[in-house]
C-alpha cells in the first residue's frame, strides 16, 4: 500500500503527500499492452492481494479497486492507492456506505444496491481488474450506475475461459470465484485468495520450463492450436475455390460492359480540402467515422479514431493534424482531461515538425494553447491571441474554453464560449457548427450551475440536506460530462460534512489547547497532535488550535526529512541519549522504519526519535542538510526546523529564529505573520 507522508493545508488548500512510486499507473500497462501475460500478471495479483490483506486488518474496505487504483514502482511492484471511498467496518467487518461513489466496470453488484459491504467486495472489484488486465476487455462494458441495468450486465459477465481460451484454468478459476455475483460464493479469505494464485503462478512459470527438444509447453500447445486452424482453413479454403469456380463461370458468361470508375471528389476536412493521398476514399471514411462518433456523442470512440488518424503516416495534410486537435477537443469533452493532455502531446509534436503546422494558422490559433494545456493557470482571453479569423482560431478558442471548465474555472471559461458561439462564418466543415452547437450545452449547464449552487450556506442539518436532494434533482438537467457533474458533487460533499458538523455539540473551550497536546509533544507525536486539531473547530481558541496546528505541520517535516536522508544510508555524528549513552552514527535500513544506532562502544541497537533531547535532533537536522549535495530549499530546512524548536525545545528560542529569518524571506514573514499572534506564550 502506498504510504502517506503527511497532511496539510498550505495557500489555502488541502494537500496530502504520498511516497513516490515512478512506474506509472497499472491502467497504462493495460492500454499499451492490451493484454498482460499471466506469468507477468500474476505476481502483481498476489501484492495487490497483499495489499488488500493488510487494509482488511486495518479494519478498512478500499472499495475502489480499479487499475488506475494499481501504482508500479521503479522495479514492477505493485502498490495500491487512494482509499478516498474506503469505509471502516464495524465489529462484524461490514459497513454501509451513505452514497455509491464507484467505477461501473469493477463495482461489486452489492455497492449496486447500496447495501452492507465487507473484505469480499473488494475481492470482486480485484478479479473484476484482473480481468480486464487478462482478457483485454472490462468483464462489464455497462457504464450507466443506473441500478437496474447495472445489476442485469453483472449477471451476464462471460467467464474467462471463454474470454481467453489460451488462460491457464488455474488462472481463470480464481478470477471467476473471485467475481461471483453472490458474495458468499466469493473466497472466503484473501489467504485461500492468494494460495489460488500463487498455484496458477507456478503452473504459469511450468508452461515457461522447456523439455528435451527445446521447446515450452505453451509453445507445444500453440503450435497445436495453429496446427489445427491450418487444417480448417485449408478445408474452408477449398470450399471457396469451388463456389468461386462456379461464380467465374456465371461472371464470363454474362459479359457485362465495362464502366469507367468516377473520379475520387475532393474531401472537405477542418475547412481545408484533402488532395490525394495514399487510399484517399479509405482515409476520408475513416475520418467520417471519427466525426460521426464526435456527432453521437460517442467522445471516446471519437478520440481513438481521431487519434489513430494522427499516428498514421499515411494520412494526409491537413487531415492528419486536424484529426489530431480534435482527438485531444474530444478526451476534453469526455471529462478525461489526462487524456486529453497525453493527446496534445502528440499533437504538439507533429504540429511542431509538420509542414502543415509550420508557419500556418495552427502555429497562431492552435500551438498557443496546445503547448500549455499541461500547466495550471487559466487561460485569460484578453490576453491570448489566437489571430484574427480561421477554424484554427475557432478551436483555439474551444480548448482553451475546456481547459479552463475541467480545471474548475467555470467564469473563466465562458468568455471563450460566447465567443465561439459568437461567431457568423466557420468555413466547410460541418463539424464545426457542431461543435458551436456543443459549446451551448456548456452555456446552459453554467446558468444550472449559478443557479443551483448558492455560496451562502445552511444554518441548520435539515436544511444541508434538503440542498444536497435539490442537487440530486440539478444533475439530471445537465447537458455535458466531466466538471459540471464533479461541481454538483463536491457542492455536495461539502454540504454533507456540514451537515455533520451542524449535529455535532459544541465543543468544550474550557481547557488550554496546549494542555490537550502536552503529553504527545514530549514524545515527539506531531502526527497525532495534526489529528487532535484537525478534528476540532471553531470555539474560544480556535485561532490558537489553528495555529499551533501549522506548526505541528511542519515538525512532520523535520522528522520527514531527517528520515529520508537516514534511509538506506549510515551518517556519522557523535550524539547523546537522554540517558548519557553515546551514539556513533545512525541509519534506517532500506524497507524497514527502525532506527538503527551503532553505539560508541560498537553495540549496535534500535532506538526511537524520543531517546533523543530536542537539541540533538536539531544538531542532527542541520548536519544532514549541510551534507546534502544538492542543499536545496533553505526556506523548508529552516521553516521545520523552527517548528521543531517550538514544539519541543526552546520556544523562546524558536521565536528569535522565526523573526530572524522574517527579515531575510518574504514568503516565511507572510507565514509566521499568519499565526505568532495566536500562538502561546
Amino acid at each position: 500500500v502506498v504510504r502517506v507522508l503527511t497532511t496539510g493545508r498550505e495557500f489555502g488548500r488541502l494537500y496530502i503527500a504520498m511516497e513516490f512510486v515512478p512506474g506509472g499507473l497499472f491502467e497504462h500497462q493495460i492500454r499499451e499492452k492490451g493484454r498482460i501475460p499471466e506469468a507477468e500478471l500474476l505476481p502483481l495479483a498476489i501484492q495487490v492481494a497483499e495489499g488488500l490483506k493488510g487494509a482488511q486488518a486495518a479494519g478498512l474496505i478500499h472499495r475502489d479497486i480499479k487499475p488506475g487504483n494499481i501504482l508500479l514502482d521503479s522495479e514492477g511492484n505493485a502498490k495500491i492507492v487512494d482509499f478516498g471511498l474506503a469505509l471502516v467496518t464495524n465489529k462484524g467487518g461490514k459497513a454501509t456506505a451513505s452514497e455509491i461513489w464507484a467505477t461501473p466496470y469493477y463495482v461489486p453488484p452489492e455497492a449496486i444496491e447500496g447495501g452492507a459491504e465487507d473484505f469480499r467486495s473488494d475481492i470482486y472489484a480485484f478479479g473484476a481488474t484482473f480481468y480486464h488486465a487478462l482478457a483485454g476487455t472490462p468483464p462489464c462494458d455497462e457504464e450507466t450506475m443506473a441500478t437496474d441495468k447495472l445489476r442485469e450486465a453483472k449477471k451476464r459477465i462471460i467467464p474467462l475461459k471463454k474470454a481467453a481460451p489460451d488462460l491457464l484454468d488455474e488462472t481463470c478459476a480464481v478470477i471467476d470465484r473471485a467475481m461471483a455475483y453472490e458474495s458468499i460464493q466469493r473466497f472466503g479469505s484473501y489467504d485461500d485468495m492468494i494460495a489460488g494464485l500463487k498455484t496458477a503462478l507456478q503452473v504459469a512459470l511450468g508452461e515457461r520450463v522447456k523439455d528435451a527438444s527445446g521447446i515450452t509447453k505453451a509453445e507445444r500447445r500453440a503450435e497445436l492450436r495453429r496446427s489445427k486452424q491450418r487444417h480448417n482453413f485449408l478445408l474452408g479454403g477449398l470450399a471457396v475455390v469451388a463456389v468461386a469456380g462456379i461464380v467465374a463461370l456465371i461472371a464470363v458468361s454474362s459479359k457485362p460492359s465495362p464502366k469507367v470508375q468516377p473520379p475520387i471528389n475532393n474531401t472537405v476536412v477542418g475547412g481545408a480540402v484533402e488532395h490525394g493521398g495514399e487510399s484517399p476514399v479509405e482515409i476520408a471514411s475513416r475520418y467520417r467515422s471519427a466525426r460521426k462518433a464526435m456527432e453521437n456523442g460517442e467522445l471516446k470512440k471519437a478520440e481513438e479514431r481521431f487519434g489513430a488518424l494522427l499516428e498514421d503516416n499515411s494520412v494526409q495534410e491537413p487531415t492528419r493534424s486536424w484529426a489530431g486537435i480534435q482527438a485531444v477537443v474530444a478526451a476534453m469533452m469526455d471529462g478525461r482531461m489526462d487524456d486529453a493532455r497525453r493527446r496534445s502531446l502528440l499533437a504538439e509534436k507533429h504540429l511542431s515538425a509538420s509542414p502543415a503546422g509550420i508557419g500556418s494558422g495552427f502555429q497562431t490559433g492552435v500551438m498557443p494553447v496546445i503547448t500549455k494545456l499541461r500547466r495550471p493557470e487559466f487561460f485569460d482571453i484578453t490576453k491570448l491571441d489566437l489571430g484574427s479569423s480561421g477554424n484554427e482560431r475557432f478551436m483555439g478558442c474551444l480548448i482553451a474554453g475546456l481547459k479552463n471548465w475541467e480545471q474548475g474555472g467555470l467564469d473563466q471559461a465562458v468568455p471563450f464560449f460566447r465567443r465561439i458561439a459568437s461567431e457568423s462564418s466557420l468555413g466547410q466543415d460541418v463539424i464545426m457548427d457542431w461543435f458551436q452547437q456543443a459549446v451551448g450545452a456548456y452555456l446552459k449547464d453554467y446558468d444550472t450551475l449559478s443557479a443551483a449552487i448558492s455560496k451562502r450556506n445552511p444554518a441548520t442539518p435539515e436544511e444541508c440536506r434538503a440542498s444536497i436532494d435539490a442537487l440530486n434533482e440539478t444533475l439530471t438537467l445537465l447537458n455535458t460530462k466531466g466538471r459540471a457533474r464533479f461541481n454538483i458533487r463536491a457542492r455536495q460533499a461539502d454540504l454533507a460534512k456540514l451537515e455533520q458538523e451542524l449535529r455535532k455539540p459544541v465543543p468544550d473551550d474550557g481547557g488550554n489547547v496546549m494542555d490537550e497536546i502536552d503529553a504527545q509533544l514530549q514524545e515527539y507525536r506531531f502526527a497525532e497532535i495534526v489529528d487532535l486539531l484537525s478534528k476540532q473547530n471553531g470555539g474560544a481558541q480556535g485561532g490558537k488550535r489553528q495555529a499551533v496546528l501549522r506548526i505541528a505541520q511542519a515538525g512532520q517535516v523535520f522528522f520527514a526529512d531527517i528520515e529520508a536522508a537516514l534511509r538506506g544510508k549510515a551518517f556519522s555524528l557523535p550524539m547523546k541519549l537522554e540517558d548519557g549513552t553515546a551514539v556513533a552514527s545512525l541509519i534506517i535500513p532500506e524497507g524497514e522504519d527502525r532506527i538503527m544506532a551503532k553505539l560508541a562502544s560498537g553495540l549496535v541497537r534500535e532506538v526511537r526519535w524520543q531517546e533523543f533531547p530536542p537539541d540533538q535532533l536539531l544538531a542532527l537536522h542541520d548536519a544532514l542538510w549541510k551534507a546534502s549535495a544538492a542543499r536545496a530549499d533553505d526556506l523548508r530546512h529552516r521553516t521545520s526546523a523552527i517548528a521543531f524548536d517550538w514544539l519541543s525545545g526552546d520556544r523562546k528560542r524558536a521565536v528569535q529564529s522565526a523573526v530572524s529569518l522574517s527579515e531575510t524571506s518574504e514568503n516565511f514573514k507572510k507565514l509566521w505573520n499568519a499565526i505568532s499572534a495566536d500562538l502561546p506564550e
